[in-house]
């Protein structure tokens, strides 16, 4: 697949860059299929409910992490989306009317809500200096030292997924007088970069999106110019790029994170079957990581994700070539079933999404040591 359509400014194929730093930073959140939000997560809640009585989470592994309940922020639902090294999470709660959704931040054990009294709204990422990004109604936000920005491309709508730790913001955003249409951008140093702007428009709108920045400036993302077909692309130095995310026997795929390695983590799809495959880009090797959505990794190259199995969404991690399913690492009688895993640290906490004693909880899984 190409990422040529006509005036795009396209070259070549490029598998992913390298660091050679490890120095602690920040690993590569979140979740979603475009920012999994508030809305869709309870998409999720309902289908995976009906199964929970059923379910139930097995100790057939010795109990090696401890798991908190993130609560909400008055309502019977909460989703986390990412956490950054300081263990700072991020996500979207209902209030005590669960048809209104807040952004908050979690921190020090303590839930807050980020937009008191606001519109709805869902925080989508964190970088290590605490900054904060998400959509605030229908337009991207960036939080930081408790200073509120919003930012487009001139258009009606916005929304922001990613940030590094240098402040560099991605997501995707309408142009002016083009509200069906949705473009990726860049936010760097107070000016919104449209990755794409010779994108051409569709019947029913088209629209590219940007995921995810590592620190080195790399951006991911998907291209749909036709409307029917996702195209992953990177972005660097000005330059898009294809990415090469698709596995051989499918027809698309999204990526949704990048770590400062250049490693990325995404979903691959087959038209034929529309079984969704987690994949893993490493090093300009391509790696199936079995049934499911791959939705995020650090920098030690700790993949999270999720599937379904048999008829029941789990989260699973991905480590060192194997795959382990989250709720086998649960003790028993926890009341916990992990359906979704959004994002993991570089001290190997992951933060998700699950049913906690009936209720749809965000939830914190710590390690109980650090050697993985």
């Amino acid at each position: 697949m190409g990422l040529n359509w006509k005036g795009g400014n396209v070259k070549g194929n490029c598998l992913g860059e390298r660091s050679t730093s490890r120095a602690p930073s920040r690993k590569c959140r979140a979740p979603k299929l475009i920012a999994v939000s508030a809305v869709v997560i309870a998409c999720i809640f309902a289908s995976v409910l009906t199964v929970a009585a059923s379910a139930a989470a097995t100790a057939s592994h010795p109990r090696s992490y401890s798991i908190t309940d993130l609560g909400t922020l008055g309502g019977s639902f909460s989703a986390a989306s990412a956490i950054n090294n300081r263990g700072q999470i991020v996500g979207s709660s209902s209030l005590s009317v669960d048809t209104v959704f807040h952004a908050f931040l979690y921190s020090h054990g303590r839930m807050t809500d980020l937009f008191p009294g606001s519109a709805n709204s869902d925080a989508s990422d964190i970088n290590n200096r605490g900054q904060i990004v998400g959509t605030l109604g229908s337009q991207a936000f960036l939080y930081s030292r408790g200073q509120v920005i919003q930012f487009g491309l001139g258009g009606a709508n916005s929304a922001a997924f990613g940030i590094n730790d240098k402040g560099d913001v991605v997501g995707y955003a309408s142009p002016p007088g083009a509200d069906l249409d949705l473009h990726a951008f860049l936010y760097r140093h107070g000016q919104t970069i449209d990755l794409t702007p010779t994108l051409p428009g569709g019947e029913f709108g088209s629209f590219s999106i940007a995921t995810d920045v590592n620190d080195r400036g790399a951006v991911v993302g998907y291209i749909s110019p036709f409307e029917i077909f996702q195209q992953p692309f990177l972005w660097r130095k000005g330059t898009l790029t294809d990415l090469p995310l698709v596995l051989p026997g499918d027809d698309i795929a999204v990526p949704f994170r990048i770590n400062n390695s250049g490693e990325v983590v995404g979903f691959s799809l087959s038209f034929s079957d529309f079984e969704d495959h987690a994949v893993l880009l490493s090093h300009g090797q391509l790696i199936s990581l079995g049934p499911g959505v791959a939705t995020s990794l650090n920098d030690r190259g700790q993949v999270v994700g999720y599937s379904v199995v048999s008829g029941t969404q789990a989260a699973f991690l991905y480590q060192k070539g194997t795959r382990i399913e989250l709720n086998s690492l649960l003790p028993a009688g926890s009341g916990w079933i992990l359906s979704f895993a959004s994002d993991i640290n570089d001290r190997g906490q992951i933060v998700g999404s699950g049913i906690h004693n009936g209720a749809f909880h965000a939830f914190l899984l710590s390690p109980s040591t650090n050697k993985q």
